[in-house]
């Protein structure tokens, strides 16, 4: 398996490509100014030479032999002082013409072309010969008799500028190294907190949930430590709702199969008729119940497993409430409670479809187990601007504004104790609502009694 990339190669080549990049502009920029300031000292060089050979050309101008001896030595005091004092003595050789003020060729340099170097009085210039361009000078002596012209190869000027770059150059790559060096080590040791919090988190036991601790914290690893010691507080609470939801299920279930059981034996032991309805009759009540319940500690759990809902689709919700009622009006009638309806023949949204039944469900399902026989519950549904609105109305006993909230606990019942409710319709309908960016408040029940609530749902 290949093994995940590196952070710390990550940022060192970051660095890397940052000073090799920095370092490529700064060595282009030093080289060109050296080039330009090179050629300038160069200039000047040629310059001074050029002049020293026209002096001393100027005192022997008419005599072959003397000319030449001075102007060996002016050569040789040229390269054993100058060019050695720059370390450039070694395989120099002038090049240069010794001219007479009437244009006569008086001497040449071994090396020196055939074709005049220079015209000119005094002053710089270039010419090209043999296919090398050639950096020429040209001086006149004091007194006019002799003019000198001299030349220098410009890729020679160039080689005599290699050492100097060269040593330019390996202090930069020795200073880029030692960076390279120092940046490895700065980020394996910076890296280092991250590295004992993985095995901190490495040595932990299955199940602790306690918050990290470490010995010191940075401004780095900070917001890690803080967000998984939050996700560790959220699992606790997660992990506690749990076991309290598994301990509320089961004292819940055991009395409704306890009442089974008791019906079961009844009916097992009844001989006459109606002994053996009542006790079958009262069983049936009992797996009603306990399928109720079933179905709401289902839905419970699937809230609390993941996202509530399902996807958002285009429907009808008119219809969906006709259908929806035809199957409530069935409880209603059982409980002798009056089931309506009031809606628009269609009402079309983008909604959850199972989000929007378990809020339908829920709600007049709650609404009819608390509505004495008689009594009325109002279902209507309707459109509101960018919302549409459901409401649950009923003409029961109400809910006292202090035990409001509370009825959206789990398992919570504010009724009278023989009512066959779970606790748990309204605490799916807040789930619901939360999930679906909903809204939820109460509102007036019918005939100035019982309670209502409103539900406003994005109908975009």
């Amino acid at each position: 398996m290949r093994p995940p990339p590196s952070l710390v190669r990550r940022l060192i080549a970051w660095q890397v490509g940052a000073m090799v990049v920095a370092w490529l502009g700064l060595s282009a920029f030093i080289l060109s100014r050296m080039l330009a300031s090179g050629d300038g000292d160069l200039d000047r060089r040629i310059g001074f030479l050029a002049q020293s050979l026209a002096e001393a050309a100027s005192a022997a101008h008419g005599d072959p032999v003397e000319l030449r001896r001075r102007l060996h030595q002016a050569e040789h005091i040229f390269v054993d002082g100058v060019m050695a004092e720059l370390d450039a003595a070694a395989g120099y050789v002038p090049v240069y013409q010794v001219w007479s003020r009437r244009g006569e060729l008086l001497y040449a340099s071994p090396a020196a072309p055939a074709q005049a170097l220079s015209t000119r009085a005094s002053g710089l210039g270039r010419l090209r010969v043999g296919g090398h361009e050639l950096r020429t000078v040209a001086a006149t002596s004091e007194d006019g008799l002799v003019r000198v012209a001299l030349a220098e190869r410009t890729d020679d000027r160039l080689a005599e500028n290699l050492p100097l770059l060269r040593t330019i150059a390996l202090a930069q790559l020795s200073i880029l190294g030692w960076s390279l060096l120092v940046m490895w080590l700065a980020a394996r040791r910076g890296f280092r907190p991250l590295v004992e919090l993985a095995r901190g988190i490495a040595r932990r036991a299955p199940g602790d949930l306690a918050p990290l601790a470490t010995d010191r914290l940075y401004l780095e690893t900070a917001p890690i430590v803080r967000e998984i010691n939050g996700l560790l507080a959220r699992e606790a609470r997660r992990l506690e709702v749990e076991r309290g939801f598994l301990a509320d299920a089961a004292h819940e279930l055991r009395t409704p199969l306890a009442a089974i059981s008791a019906q079961a034996h009844l009916l097992a032991r009844a001989e006459a008729p109606p002994e053996r309805q009542a006790a079958l009759d009262e069983l049936e009540q009992g797996v009603e119940r306990v399928s109720h319940l079933l179905s709401q500690l289902l839905d419970i759990a699937r809230l609390d497993a993941g996202p509530v809902g399902g996807a958002r689709e285009a429907l009808d919700l008119a219809e969906l409430c006709r259908q929806r009622m035809a199957v409530l009006t069935q409880r209603a009638r059982r409980r002798a409670v009056a089931l309506e309806l009031e809606a628009p023949e269609q009402l079309r949204a983008q909604a959850s479809r199972s989000g929007f039944l378990s809020l339908l469900d829920n709600l007049v399902d709650n609404a009819i187990r608390y509505t004495q026989a008689g009594g009325r519950v109002a279902v209507g549904l309707q459109a509101e601007g960018a919302e549409v609105v459901l409401l649950v109305r009923d003409d029961g006993p109400g809910i006292a504004l202090a035990d409001r909230e509370r009825v959206f606990e789990r398992f919570v019942r504010l009724g009278p104790s023989a009512e066959p409710g779970t606790g748990l319709g309204l605490a799916i309908v807040r789930r619901v609502v939360d999930s679906q960016s909903a809204s939820l408040r109460f509102v007036e029940g019918l005939s100035g009694r019982g309670v209502g609530f409103r539900v406003a749902l994005p109908r975009g």
